[in-house]
C-alpha cells in the first residue's frame, strides 16, 4: 500500500495503521491543494491510500476500517461482533464529524467567514475553542476509568483521537485540563508504531 499524507495530519493515524499491519508499505509528502497532488485527489486533502489495483481510496476514517479489516490479525478493530463494530464506528465518526469539524475556524477561518478583519476572525476562533472545550470534554469523560476509547486495547480510534489531541497545542485550550484525555494522549503516544510513523514523517 501507498499512503500520500502530509505531516501531523489525519494521514498520521493511517500511517500508524499500516505500520501496526506489519506488511510493506510506502509513504509519500504531498503538499495540501497543489496542483500535483490534485491529480491523485481532487479536494487536495490527505490522507489518500492506493492498495495495488484499488485505484486511489480517500478519507481517513474509512481508510483506518479498510486497514483494521485487511489484517484482522493486527487487532486494531476493537472487540468482536455487531457491538464492537458500532462502537468503533460510532467514535469514528464522532472524531471525523464533530471533533475534526471542530478545528476549521482554527486552521482555515475563511471556510467559516468572509471577514478578514481579526475581530471577526477572532470571533468564530473564540466559538471553535467553546465548541473544541465542549467535544474534547466529551472525550474525557469517556475515558475516565478506561485505558482505550472502545474495548480493552487499542484500535483505530485511539490513533485517530492521538492525532487531533495533538492539534490541541494550536489551540487555546490546555490538555491538562483534561486529566483522562491526558492520560489516553500519554500512552498512545508511547506506542511503538505511532512513534515509527512519526518519526518518518519528521515530527520527533
Amino acid at each position: 500500500m501507498k499512503l500520500y499524507y502530509a505531516p501531523g495530519t489525519c494521514a498520521l493515524a493511517v500511517h500508524v495503521a499500516l505500520i501496526w499491519a506489519g506488511d510493506d508499505y510506502q509513504v509519500e509528502q504531498v503538499v495540501l491543494g497543489s496542483d500535483a497532488y490534485k491529480k491523485i485527489n481532487p479536494m487536495g486533502a490527505v490522507p489518500a491510500l492506493v492498495d495495488g489495483d484499488s485505484g486511489v481510496m480517500l478519507q481517513a476514517d474509512s481508510l483506518l476500517k479498510y486497514i483494521s479489516n485487511k489484517y484482522p490479525d493486527a487487532a486494531m478493530g476493537g472487540p468482536e461482533g455487531l457491538l464492537g463494530e458500532q462502537q468503533i464506528d460510532q467514535w469514528l465518526a464522532f472524531l471525523g464529524g464533530d471533533l475534526h469539524p471542530a478545528f476549521w475556524p482554527i486552521f482555515r477561518p475563511a471556510r467559516i467567514t468572509t471577514r478578514e478583519d481579526q475581530e471577526s476572525i477572532d470571533a468564530v476562533q473564540t466559538a471553535a475553542n467553546n465548541r473544541l472545550h465542549s467535544v474534547f470534554g466529551i472525550l474525557d469523560q469517556h475515558l475516565a476509568g478506561r485505558d482505550y476509547i472502545v474495548g480493552e486495547q487499542r484500535s483505530i480510534v485511539d490513533v485517530y483521537a492521538y492525532v487531533m489531541t495533538r492539534w490541541m497545542a494550536r489551540t487555546r485550550l490546555i490538555l491538562a485540563d483534561f486529566p483522562d484525555l491526558l492520560r489516553h494522549f500519554e500512552r498512545t503516544g508511547n506506542d511503538a508504531g505511532v512513534i515509527q510513523a512519526e518519526n518518518e514523517q519528521g515530527l520527533r
